[in-house]
């Protein structure tokens, strides 16, 4: 494998461009366009940034896979895959709603690396090495030492248009809010995850979630401390369900949501 340093130096550069193309668009009115649902959300800067993003790690690692959000994947049967969500929370970006972010994550042989997150109403640029730890504009970070449900605080997602799930995911934020300090909701997955990793909040869970979305995600968790798996509590491979937590309340945070 290669140096892990020439990876998390060129993703933290291409993630400072992107950072610049969205706040200065953040301010201008959007072009928007609905991706099949009517939230389902794409604008200029979306596909703006994935192409400054794709044709960057291209020109720097040619080999290399790549899967992102907006213009697809290119599978060159590398050991290398990146994942490109370049504006994740397009809706909170379409309304100023300030929580979204450029999320980049690099995988080998199918499993984390390195990820970035960068938030971009609050200028925190997330990011995390594998075995290196993980840090918030340069600070390093932890999750949380809360090992207690009750005292805890929870964030989680859901698409509003997908049926199979919401149900579901409010009998959760249900048995959560009865027994904890609460649910937050921001529309960010990969911020949430952030969140989690900075020990801001105990616990993060979305049901049907993209690659793009947690890449990046769940390095910073997990160097910062913290555990990610699916509902199973197995290993998290793109599952249909994420639960992210401090690792101390883990597995009674499991237990609420299939219980729920």
């Amino acid at each position: 494998m290669k140096s892990i340093n020439q990876f998390i130096d060129k993703a933290l550069s291409i993630s400072d461009h992107a950072y610049e193309v969205i706040k200065n668009a953040s301010t201008n009115i959007k072009k928007v366009k609905s991706k099949g649902e009517i939230s389902n959300l794409v604008t200029n800067t979306d596909i703006e940034v994935d192409r400054l993003i794709t044709n960057f790690l291209n020109d720097n690692f040619p080999k290399h896979n790549i899967v992102s959000e907006e213009l697809g994947i290119k599978n060159l049967d590398s050991e290398y895959t990146w994942y490109i969500d370049p504006i994740d929370g397009t809706n909170n970006f379409v309304h100023n709603y300030p929580s979204y972010a450029v999320s980049i994550g690099l995988f080998y042989q199918n499993k984390p690396l390195i990820g970035v997150v960068y938030d971009i109403p609050n200028n925190e640029k997330y990011f995390a090495v594998k075995d290196q730890g993980s840090f918030c504009n340069n600070n390093t970070i932890h999750v949380s030492s809360n090992n207690s449900i009750s005292d805890s605080l929870f964030v989680t997602g859901f698409i509003p248009y997908d049926e199979n799930y919401i149900d579901k995911n409010l009998r959760i934020v249900k048995s959560i809010n009865l027994n904890s300090h609460g649910v937050r909701r921001l529309g960010a997955a990969s911020i949430d995850m952030c969140h989690v990793a900075k020990g801001v909040v105990e616990g993060f869970w979305e049901y049907n979630l993209q690659p793009w979305d947690v890449a990046a995600g769940s390095i910073i968790i997990s160097e910062a401390g913290g555990t990610v798996t699916n509902e199973l509590n197995e290993s998290y491979n793109f599952d249909k369900c994420i639960i992210a937590s401090n690792s101390l309340i883990h597995s009674d945070f499991i237990e609420i949501v299939n219980q729920s």
